[in-house]
């Protein structure tokens, strides 16, 4: 044996053990059941898909009348189960490539005609099938093998949705110049080509959303390749492009093209029919119209809806159908372009200014937050809205906005600034994220309460006087009278008893000097004060007020302060207090809480915070400035 007659025999040797173990027992169980095809996935609407699958039946017919219970989803990265909202059945259309082999046919005869006429005629028939319940879903395409040289191709029209085009142009195959070799694999090939490769995107993507469907039409002989070698390259392309072959033998020659014709139906999911006067016309038309009908049975679809909120990206997810016949899974992917949410304050804008000039709050103003969604998908969102990181309300419809009112300040002699830092804060209900706007920034300026001017009061006149008052007058007038006659009487006494009222005077005089060195000591009337507050602006302008005691207060309340500012309304009953560190002898000044504040040396003081008081500082309280000034003297009241 010849090297090459070695290699030949190798050849269908391996070709022969792979055709038995493509048709062994074991291999079928494996693949029993229904084909499960993920025709697309519509994810325009994300979260919300729609998912459009056929399930047809190991005989090539597609599994109508499931229930929604029939089919389950499930997350791959979670293993989750995902919530079908609706399962329904729709029709989404074949795409199928009619192949019709030429050589073979010609001048062979079956019932009576030659097969090319019968050709035509079966062509017609599957034509006006397809057009009858089409709805403009499906789309058709031909290609018509003449011979296996280089003018092999009669007919070819690309796959097209206008099916009434391709009818028109049967008649150039029934016409075409057919020659004696015959070229059906290569016809397949250049189907599979059509419906899976093609130049045009939009005709692919729409070809890819419809089941594929190869009809053949031949005598099942190829004279240019061998039959296992191709036929499995032909099954194995088919199968992995999702594509079915359904096959029509026209005048039956021999049991190895019937082989072909039959396997490449069998392997792919189609049909076979055999169109042969060696049985009866009645089984033929009957096995034809079978394959037709399985044929047009695939563009019945389910369209499966559901959600699942997913950031932008692909995503898997898998499907599973349980039918009488036995289930399937298939891995599916799908699309998101759900992006998180920006936010952005639109009102106020950045430095806004308010202001308070009364007593009584700022007028209110609208906080208004704009949302923007990136992904083009409006949706609920959740605005919340902070000032000075305060929150302060949310909102969850549009338009997101709010009504806020700056809280009423107290005012003080000094106008005074305060800052707001207002921010905006959205959550998705999708991506549950929460985005946060830039802050904006204003303040709210408090006007000072404007000063109480001095008016004297103009004093009446004597007349006047007497006029308004003439009781006091009268009783004026008596007690004069009264203390005249007294100093009468004193005279009168003294020249009388001089003697005994200059020893009387003398007893008193030492007994009063006495007593005021007694009660000058006790109030320290008499000793070096501490230190001295001096006026020099408000109504006790001028006025220097002694600080005689390690700890004294300064207010409006007499009964409460050592120090008192009586003529200043808007000083406190107890405004501040002054106190001295017996071992530093250092000063000391706390603010008691006062409603309008103390200042030192013009920097408001916390309230109820000890701040060192140093000499010569100056002190703000109400309308009142003063200087504090440690080691001045004041007048004796006791020589």
């Amino acid at each position: 044996m010849s090297a090459m007659h070695l290699r030949r025999f190798t050849l269908a040797a391996l070709i022969g053990v792979l055709t038995l173990g493509l048709s062994s027992p074991a291999l079928q169980a494996q693949t029993a059941g229904p084909t499960l095809q993920v025709t697309r996935v519509d994810s325009a609407n994300a979260p919300d898909y729609t998912l459009y699958v056929s399930v047809v039946s190991q005989e090539g017919r597609a599994i109508s009348g499931l229930s929604p219970n029939a089919f389950t989803l499930s997350d791959v990265s979670t293993g989750q189960p995902i919530a079908l909202q609706g399962v329904q059945a729709i029709n989404g259309g074949v795409a199928v490539m009619i192949v019709a082999d030429l050589a073979g046919l010609d001048n062979t005869r079956d019932f009576g005609q030659i097969n090319l006429d019968n050709l035509d005629a079966l062509m017609r028939q599957f034509i006006g099938l397809l057009q009858a319940q089409s709805q403009g879903q499906d789309f058709l395409g031909l290609i018509a093998m003449r011979s296996i040289g280089e003018d092999k191709v009669a007919v070819f029209v690309p796959p097209t949705n206008d099916l009434a085009a391709v009818a028109a142009r049967l008649p150039e195959v029934r016409n075409a110049r057919v020659d004696r070799l015959s070229a059906l694999f290569d016809g397949v090939n250049q189907a599979l080509n059509a419906l899976t490769r093609n130049a045009d995107a939009g005709v692919q993507a729409a070809l890819d959303q419809r089941r594929k469907i190869i009809l053949v039409f031949s005598d099942g002989a190829d004279n240019k390749f061998s039959d296992e070698g191709i036929r499995g390259d032909i099954i194995r392309r088919a199968n992995q492009a999702g594509v079915s072959i359904f096959t029509v033998q026209v005048n039956q020659r021999q049991p190895r093209e019937f082989t072909n014709m039959k396997a490449m139906a069998e392997q792919t999911g189609g049909a076979f029919a055999l169109f042969d006067q060696s049985l009866d016309r009645a089984t033929v038309d009957a096995q034809v119209a079978e394959v037709f009908a399985r044929v047009n049975s695939q563009r019945t679809q389910y369209a499966l809806s559901f959600r699942l909120v997913r950031p932008a990206g692909t995503h898997a997810a898998q499907i599973r159908v349980n039918t009488p016949a036995g289930s399937a899974t298939q891995e599916f992917r799908f699309t998101s372009n759900l992006q998180p949410p920006r936010v952005r304050l639109i009102a106020p804008s950045d430095g806004f200014l308010l202001t308070q000039a009364t007593a009584n709050a700022a007028d209110p103003i609208t906080i208004q937050a704009e949302v923007i969604f990136p992904d083009g998908k409006p949706r609920p969102v959740t605005v919340e809205f902070f000032v000075n990181g305060v929150s302060l309300q949310k909102v969850s419809t549009p338009p997101y906005a709010v009504e806020w009112q700056p809280a009423r300040e107290d005012r003080s002699v000094v106008t005074k600034t305060i800052p707001y830092s207002l921010l905006a804060r959205a959550t998705d209900s999708y991506l549950e994220t929460v985005a946060e706007s830039s802050s904006v920034r204003g303040t709210l300026e408090v006007a000072a309460v404007p000063a109480v001017p001095f008016v004297p009061m103009e004093a009446p006149s004597p007349e006047q006087w007497l006029r308004q008052n003439p009781g006091v007058a009268a009783f004026g007038c008596v007690l004069s009278l009264v203390v005249l006659g007294l100093v009468i009487a004193l005279i009168v006494l003294n020249q009388r008893y001089a003697n005994q009222f200059a020893v009387l005077r003398a007893n008193i005089a030492k007994g009063v000097q006495g007593g005021l060195r007694m009660v000058t000591q006790r109030l320290g009337i008499n000793r070096q004060p501490l230190a001295e507050l001096k006026v020099i602006s408000g109504p006790m302008t001028g006025a220097s007020l002694p600080i005689a005691a390690e700890s004294v207060w300064v207010g409006r309340d007499p009964t409460q302060c050592e120090v008192v500012l009586l003529s200043d309304p808007y000083v406190s009953g107890r405004h501040f207090q002054i106190t001295r560190d017996p071992t530093t002898q250092q000063f000391f000044i706390t603010d008691g809480g006062a409603s309008n504040g103390t200042r030192l040396n013009r920097t408001p003081l916390q309230p109820q915070v000890r701040v060192p008081l140093p000499p010569d500082a100056e002190i703000e309280a109400g309308m009142t400035r003063m200087i504090f000034q440690v080691g001045r003297k004041t007048q004796r009241l006791n020589p």
